[in-house]
């Protein structure tokens, strides 16, 4: 597994910078260390994307001030192409928008899980799929905090916590 994605209901239009705000306030409480990376604006210079690189604090940074051992969290202000979704196998006929993006999720499950229930908590809407048609909710990250090893929490169906 290399990706999850945070979705939320198309036409949510939760504003980029307060995406921004709670993830680095996700990961303060979550006690992560986060990196700033890449920045893409319209002809409005209004933020469109931007990318994070999030790992544990007591992970160091290499010469090239780039985190080892982290996830990459790409966010996405909607509307942007090619980020909306349906999952079929749910049968709502809703389409979600993927709000983030976090790659490098495999032999990083634990920064991912931290990061993404005290993300959660801010937007208790969004939901979390990552596999086959495993979607997770804040709830059921709350379960795998609680009763899993954090390091499998991932490739275990929700609804065995």
């Amino acid at each position: 597994m290399a990706s999850a994605f945070v979705l939320v209901e198309e036409n949510s239009n939760i504003p980029i910078d307060r995406l921004v705000r709670d993830i680095k306030q996700a990961c303060r409480e979550a006690r992560l260390h986060i990196v700033s990376g890449i920045q893409d604006v319209d002809s409005e210079q209004n933020l469109k994307h931007c990318a994070f690189g999030i790992s544990f604090l007591e992970q160091q940074l290499s010469d090239l001030d780039t985190v080892n051992n982290s996830i990459r969290v790409d966010v996405y202000d909607e509307p942007a192409p090619y980020q909306y979704r349906e999952l079929e196998w749910k049968e709502d006929g809703r389409v979600y928008f993927n709000t983030l993006i976090i790659d490098e999720v495999y032999q990083n499950e634990e920064v991912t899980l931290n990061f993404l229930y005290h993300f959660l908590e801010r937007h208790r809407q969004m939901i979390v799929w990552i596999e086959e048609d495993w979607v997770y909710t804040l709830s059921d990250l709350e379960k795998a905090l609680k009763t899993s090893k954090m390091s499998d929490w991932c490739y275990v169906k929700p609804n065995f916590f």
